[in-house]
């Protein structure tokens, strides 16, 4: 399995939390031949004596003008997995008093495959805490975007394994086929999970939701876990299969916690509707909780799996 990724949006505020974030771009930038578009948004209320563009690696041409005339440059990279390549690269830099705005309106203008970008810059983790740009630009871009932590050291980051959540709706084969994109993109195991919830509808797990029996909902998740891990091809390791009972958003934390998991991929809704995303979804807590960084995939957006696989 491969995935379409021609352009990937890195908005950055030249912070150490972007640098970090920058190594998964310029991987999937090496492994998907990609352009990286680095993106800055300065605001009024921006410091006037320090100009963001000093801290870029290589001086922008397109900086400060319209990205389709901006020119692309080529920037040697070492990337999540220890290669070294060349990858393109676009500079652009715009004004804006919303930085989120800035990006998904980049994002959607740029027709660019996936966002990544670190969960939390200048403005610190209090504003993280109370709605960061990055859980806004999560909310309502038009495309995947992977959110990326601070890392505690400056080594380059490594996926080691990737955790699939699904809810076992109509959502799960796109999440479960870009998530082995992706494992393979980083040659790392996979593990599936799902998590049984008390007030879970029966209808999830194909039961009648008038029965009187209460069947055990954990063998016919298990089933369905199974029957998704039997479409999986992939290089590496086997697929790894878990059914937990508990509450979603904290029980696939834990689960990254104890287990070590350096990738989530997961989608911003599925049974639960869009509706309830907006208000706050198993996801959105995810993103916000998560040791390691959050692949988000929208069921409404753009797909990256080939048109024969979507």
């Amino acid at each position: 399995m491969t995935l379409n990724i021609d352009s990937i949006l890195f908005p950055t505020d030249f912070s150490d939390v972007a640098e970090g974030a920058f190594a998964h771009a310029a991987h999937l930038a090496l492994q998907y031949n990609a352009t990286i578009h680095v993106f800055n948004v300065v605001s009024p209320s921006a410091d006037g004596d320090t100009n963001p563009m000093d801290f870029l690696p290589v001086e922008p041409a397109g900086a400060g003008t319209d990205p389709d005339e901006a020119s692309v440059q080529h920037m040697e990279v070492q990337t999540a997995t220890q290669d070294r390549g060349t990858v393109p690269v676009i500079y652009t830099q715009t004004g804006d008093t919303s930085p989120s705005e800035a990006i998904i309106d980049y994002a959607t203008e740029q027709d660019v495959d996936v966002v990544v970008m670190g969960t939390h810059g200048r403005q610190g983790m209090d504003r993280l805490l109370s709605g960061s740009v990055s859980e806004e630009v999560v909310r309502r871009a038009p495309c995947p975007v992977f959110t990326v932590l601070p890392s505690d050291t400056a080594s380059v980051p490594t996926v080691s394994r990737v955790l699939a959540p699904v809810d076992l709706s109509e959502q799960s084969s796109m999440v479960v086929d870009h998530a082995t994109a992706l494992s393979e993109a980083y040659g790392a195991p996979l593990d599936l999970i799902h998590v049984v919830e008390e007030a879970a509808h029966p209808s999830a797990y194909g039961l009648d939701t008038l029965s009187t029996e209460l069947p055990n909902v954990r063998d016919q998740a298990r089933e369905a876990l199974e029957t998704l891990a039997g479409r999986i091809d992939l290089r590496t390791d086997p697929v790894n299969i878990h059914v937990l009972a508990g509450n979603a958003a904290r029980d696939i934390v834990e689960f990254a916690e104890e287990h070590e998991a350096d990738l989530i991929v997961m989608a911003t809704h599925g049974r639960t509707g869009l509706e309830r995303f907006l208000i706050g979804s198993v996801a959105e807590k995810v993103v916000r909780r998560a040791p390691c960084p959050v692949f988000t995939l929208k069921s409404f957006g753009k797909s990256l799996l080939p048109d024969e696989a979507a």
